[in-house]
């Protein structure tokens, strides 16, 4: 069974997707961290994101796995690194290379085979998984992702602002949903949560009651 979860940055779906996994058994794929890995490898290496026969070169220099302490790029953890200001700034123009975006898709579809996945992302329902058996798609308010975020960072230690969270977020909104090649939108079949107002906890029953059959007010 393939469950794939899609939806803006700051709504919940790598922490909710995690846990669903978790709930039911299945193999949690993260997406996202796919494309925060060829970001930073490209940021590392000074490689030029217009340099469309470059990047499709060196996409079979890369190797991405996971283990249970995270994300592996070419053998190295580089689970904190991928999470880091620049790359946050430049994994939505990655994301937008077909070079990219033909690689991973293929990874993703493999992963796959013979398994139960839960997937999260931004086209997993519309174009990687097209036929999965549930489809969901997380949305919140601006305000409540930046808000989201803003905390996140404050309990690392960190001096967050929270305009500067809030106007990366809307700009990161902009790209991943007017991209030409695999845009951030909701496919036909999906189900949309809106999770402005609801606790993690709240979400992942309310997937789990859907993925189980089960009534849902």
């Amino acid at each position: 069974m393939i469950i794939t979860i899609d939806g803006p940055a700051g709504t919940g779906k790598s922490t909710v997707a995690k846990l669903l996994a978790e709930k039911l058994g299945f193999v949690y794929l993260d997406t996202g961290a796919m494309y925060r890995a060829v970001t930073l490898y490209f940021l590392d290496n000074n490689i030029n994101f217009d340099d469309e026969e470059l990047i499709k070169s060196k996409m079979d220099e890369i190797n991405i796995t996971f283990n249970k302490t995270g994300t592996l790029l070419n053998n190295v953890d580089v689970s904190k690194e991928i999470r880091s200001d620049r790359v946050n700034k430049n994994v939505s123009q990655v994301s937008a290379l077909k070079a990219v975006r033909d690689k991973l898709t293929s990874l993703q579809r493999k992963c796959a085979v013979n398994t139960s996945l839960v997937c999260e992302g931004r086209d997993m329902g519309s174009v990687v998984f097209p036929n999965a058996e549930h489809k969901f798609f997380l949305s919140a308010s601006v305000d409540v992702r930046a808000k989201r975020r803003y905390d996140e960072e404050l309990q690392k230690g960190m001096q967050p602002d929270f305009d500067e969270i809030k106007k990366s977020i809307q700009n990161r909104d902009n790209i991943d949903s007017n991209r030409d090649i695999a845009p951030l939108k909701k496919a036909e079949d999906t189900i949309e949560i809106d999770t402005s107002f609801l606790g993690i906890q709240d979400v992942l029953e309310l997937l789990a009651d859907y993925v189980e059959g089960k009534d849902v007010i």
